[in-house]
């Protein structure tokens, strides 16, 4: 898998699916589903969908960013 560019993330659905989600981060399918159920990521439900808007989780990487240089 490539790793996906800036335009690759703008040219992104406003609204992802896990699997999107998966493939932005670079992370497993089950590593993927462990962080929907973290408190505080911004998982949105549709039925049993689950769904991640795009602003939101790239706010999301931010601020897990910020946290970790934080120390």
């Amino acid at each position: 898998m490539a790793v996906p560019t800036v335009n690759d993330i703008q040219a992104l659905p406003a609204i992802l699916t896990m699997e999107q989600v998966r493939q932005v981060l670079g992370v497993s399918r089950p590593t993927v589903y462990e962080l929907a159920h973290r408190k505080g990521f911004p998982l949105v439900r549709f039925g049993r969908a689950m769904r991640v808007p795009k602003d939101a989780l790239m706010e999301w990487v931010n601020a897990q960013a910020e946290r970790g240089a934080k120390g």
